[in-house]
């Protein structure tokens, strides 16, 4: 435990704090703008309903964190999505061509010389991807700790998602308390490892029975813990989601919301910027 005294630990704080740089960037600058980035030892939610593209702004952000001009390094633990999908997903998004045109089959020669440039690329980020399908907070911190003692330059941790995450000894504990550890074990190791981590969540299903269909921060799933425990929480909405479930002959407007629900260093409030759905990105307007 580390503990620090004013009268002989301020010295340089002034200096400090003037030269302080703002944090990681998300790769939207209008959200980058209100959150100041995402600085070491913070904890931070991403949460939305299924689909609404969570997954997809964790690999916007680690494509922002892991380029080469950062010297940084994005440790990438995907409980749901193996390897080979989410290298596709990021292959696509930096070639920025039509993912599931890709898959039918639908690949031109413009597009293919499009993807081995963008694979070239790719392979300068230091984006490390853990694919295991089972994970206990323990097993993350055991990871984490073996790359940092290897000395390899881990400046972000990103999971998708928290509710995945194992516990290893359930005994009699409901979810609600399970989460609660679970949130409670990825703020330490943010603070432990100096980096920030990004959780991704699901939200309640509650929600999509309201009137409003905006998700807020009461809607986190199944732990108030999140709430508490959090730097910054990120709430995702795309309205055309919900108009083409209504109606199947409704269009993606590309339309998408960014609400910054909860900033303990800045202000609250909401981030317009678009989706693009051929790749599956969201992208500043």
């Amino acid at each position: 435990m580390t503990t620090y005294n004013l009268r002989t630990d301020s010295q340089n704080l002034v200096a400090d704090f003037l030269n302080a740089s703002v944090g990681l960037p998300s790769g939207i600058a209008a959200l980058d703008n209100e959150t100041l980035g995402f600085d070491p030892g913070e904890y931070i939610i991403v949460a939305g309903r299924p689909s609404m593209g969570k997954s997809s702004l964790a690999r916007n952000i680690a494509l922002s964190i892991g380029q080469p001009a950062l010297n940084g390094g994005v440790l990438f633990y995907s409980l749901e999505m193996s390897y080979q999908e989410i290298a596709e997903l990021l292959l696509a998004n930096l070639a920025k061509v039509d993912y599931h045109a890709i898959k039918r089959g639908q690949v031109t020669d413009a597009i293919k010389s499009r993807l081995d440039t963008a694979c070239a690329h790719l392979s300068t980020y230091n984006i490390i991807i853990n694919d295991a399908p089972r994970l206990t907070t323990q097993d993350i911190h055991r990871n984490l700790r073996s790359y940092v003692d290897k000395g390899t330059d881990i400046t972000c941790v990103i999971v998708d998602y928290i509710q995945l995450i194992s516990v290893v000894n359930r005994g009699n504990e409901n979810r609600q308390a399970e989460m609660t550890e679970i949130s409670r074990e990825l703020l330490a190791m943010a603070k432990e490892f100096g980096v920030p981590v990004i959780a991704l969540s699901q939200l309640n299903r509650n929600l999509e029975y309201r009137e409003s269909i905006r998700p807020r921060l009461s809607d986190l799933r199944e732990s108030g813990a999140m709430e508490q425990d959090a730097h910054k929480v990120l709430l995702l909405h795309r309205p055309s989601y919900y108009d083409i479930k209504i109606n199947a002959k409704a269009k993606d407007t590309g339309e998408a919301e960014i609400i910054i629900a909860k900033n303990r260093k800045g202000p609250v409030g909401s981030i317009k910027c678009g989706w693009i759905s051929e790749y599956m990105s969201f992208v500043g307007i």
